[in-house]
Parts: C-alpha cells; sequence; structure tokens
C-alpha cells in the first residue's frame, strides 16, 4: 500500500516497518497512552499475507525491480518465516536493505538475494515527495496575504492531510527522524516533551505521530497566521516537564513557530523545536533546537526553481529577477 513506484527507474521501493505499522494501526481499537508503533519490530501473519497477495502475482509491474528495505524489522513471526522468505526469493528481481540485524539474516543471504540495494525507502521518499508536492498541491495562481506578502505559488497540503494513506506516509518519515532524537539525543526526554500544535493540520499530523512516537499532545485552538487565539487547552500537570515540540504542516518564515513559542513561553513552557510536512530553508530560527524534523525541504534556491516558489512585498521596489521571471 505504501510502496514507492519509480517508473523511470522501474523500481518499487518497500518499506516493511511502514507496512506492518499500518497493519497494526488498523487491528487495534484503542491505542493506550505509552503504545509507541515506531517500535515495532516483527512482522505478523497479516502484514506477510498482505505482503504476498500484493507483490507476488503483479503483471503490470512485469521486469520492475522490488527493493525489500528492512529498516527496523528484525523478526517474522512464528511459523511464517518460511512464508516470508519465499515470497522475497519469489520476485523476479529484488534487491535488500537495512538487513543487518534481522534475525533470519543467514537464510535470508542464502535465498539466492543476488545483492544489497544502495537506494532504501527514505531516499526513494525524497524523490517522491518532492514530484507529489509539484502534482498535486501547487496552486500556480498564487497568493497575497493578509499583510500584503505575495506568494509566486500557493502550497496548500489539504491533498496529503486529507488522504490517509499519504499523511501515514508522511508522518512516518518525520517519524524516523523523531525517533532517532528520542533513542540518542536524550532518551528521558521520551518521558517528558509534548507535541504543541496550534492549527487544525497540525492537529491532524501531531494526532499520527502521537501514535507513532507516543508523546502526547497540546492543542491551541486557533492561533493562526494573524494570531487569532479561541481558546486553549494547556498542559498544567506540574509533575511533568513542560517541553514541547510545535508541529506544523508548513514552515516558511517561521512567523507562525515564533507565535507558537511566545505561547508556549508565556504559560511557562519550553521549546525544543518543530516537527512537519513541508519546509522552505528561508529562514534559520531552528538551527540552534535539537528538533528540526521535516519530511520535506527546499533550499530557497530549489523552491524557487522547482516550484517557483517566490516572496515579494511592496518593500521591492525594484523587482528581483524571480519576480520578472514571474511576471514574464
Amino acid at each position: 500500500m505504501f510502496e514507492i513506484i519509480n517508473e523511470e527507474k522501474k523500481q518499487i521501493i518497500i518499506s516493511l516497518h511502514l507496512e506492518q505499522i499500518y497493519i497494526e494501526m488498523n487491528s487495534i481499537n484503542h491505542l493506550k497512552d505509552e503504545k509507541k508503533l515506531f517500535k515495532t519490530d516483527t512482522l505478523t501473519k497479516s502484514c506477510v499475507d498482505y505482503l504476498v497477495k500484493r507483490f507476488s502475482d503483479n503483471k503490470q509491474y512485469g521486469g520492475y525491480e522490488y527493493i525489500i528495505d528492512f529498516q527496523h524489522i528484525k523478526y517474522v513471526q512464528r511459523n511464517m518465516n518460511g512464508v516470508f522468505l519465499g515470497w522475497i526469493s519469489g520476485l523476479d528481481k529484488r534487491k535488500i536493505i537495512h538487513f543487518e540485524n534481522f534475525d533470519n539474516y543467514i537464510e535470508l543471504r542464502h535465498k539466492s538475494i543476488p545483492e544489497e540495494s544502495q537506494t532504501d525507502y527514505q531516499n526513494a521518499f525524497a524523490e517522491y515527495g518532492k514530484k507529489y508536492i509539484v502534482a498535486n498541491c501547487c496552486d500556480g495562481k498564487g497568493y497575497t496575504t493578509q499583510i500584503g506578502t505575495r506568494l509566486g505559488v500557493y502550497v496548500d497540503l489539504k491533498k496529503i492531510i486529507n488522504d490517509s494513506v499519504e499523511m501515514l506516509r508522511w508522518c512516518y518519515i518525520i517519524a524516523c527522524g523523531l525517533d532517532e532524537y528520542f533513542s540518542t539525543e536524550n532518551e528521558l526526554i521520551e518521558k517528558k516533551s509534548l507535541f504543541f500544535c496550534h492549527t487544525m493540520n497540525g492537529t491532524y499530523i501531531s494526532g499520527i505521530l502521537s501514535q507513532l512516537i507516543g508523546c502526547n499532545i497540546v492543542y491551541v485552538d486557533h492561533l493562526g497566521p494573524y494570531n487569532k487565539l479561541n481558546k486553549i487547552d494547556f498542559y498544567k500537570e506540574k509533575s511533568h516537564s513542560k517541553e514541547f515540540i510545535i508541529v506544523a504542516d508548513m514552515m516558511c518564515q517561521g512567523n507562525e513557530f515564533l507565535r507558537a513559542k511566545n505561547i508556549v513561553e508565556y504559560m511557562g513552557g519550553t521549546v525544543s523545536g518543530c516537527v512537519g510536512i513541508l519546509k522552505m530553508n528561508i529562514s534559520n530560527l531552528l538551527k540552534d533546537y535539537p528538533v528540526n524534523i521535516f519530511a520535506l525541504e527546499y533550499t530557497a534556491e530549489d523552491a524557487a526553481k522547482e516550484l517557483s516558489y517566490t516572496i515579494c512585498t511592496d518593500l521591492c521596489s525594484v523587482k528581483c529577477s524571480s519576480c520578472k521571471r514571474k511576471e514574464g
């Protein structure tokens, strides 16, 4: 379901970990607060059965190379090991990556796997994500904000947020960075950090990240681009830390991040950083924060080149080359 299909390279990249997380997410009725789906490390029968059914006889992709990413997967459910390894060996063209910690490493290597891949799921996602943004999220008519800033292209991430499959895919990429941070930067922070969201989009993202990482949520309704605050549901439990990770859909100049940071600090908390779907590296606001994780990032140059994303104000009395290109 979450495979990345590269038509140009004729490759299909499969994250076993993400497929298993989706199976687990849909097989339980209630997630306890301490449940951390990202820590899943075992392929269950349901997941193996799905993989066999989905990819064993797919004539549409005949001749494609299958890249199986084992990242975070160590085991296969008892009695399913033979079926799983048989499925891999039955694929016409296949490569594997991140399999060193797999419990049946030796048997896997004996299943006529020709070579290791140099591409993994996260690498493939970077290319996939940029193509997805261009095809589904860019409005070339641009947008003028209430304060007069003119955007050459309006990037609307609703296409991702309204699609449950895409939403989980992008949140999974964010969670890859968050898991590394929680595991290596400071293990104690996992017990004291909270997600802070201040928009509806941020709420959807933090809801999924909470299930993946096991981090609780604080929601402020509604701190938007123009600093409107309707009501607040802020965390006040004194026995817990007040350290927060701001969750946003997109970060550009960083104004929403600063407003959210002000609210957190006003209520006595501190900010560890920000996570989200898309970041335009126009501002350096996050450079000194330990958490600075986005599913996809653009440099200012790449945003202008690949998306025609420009920012202009009335102060541009002598229009820059980007503005002139946009009008011409």
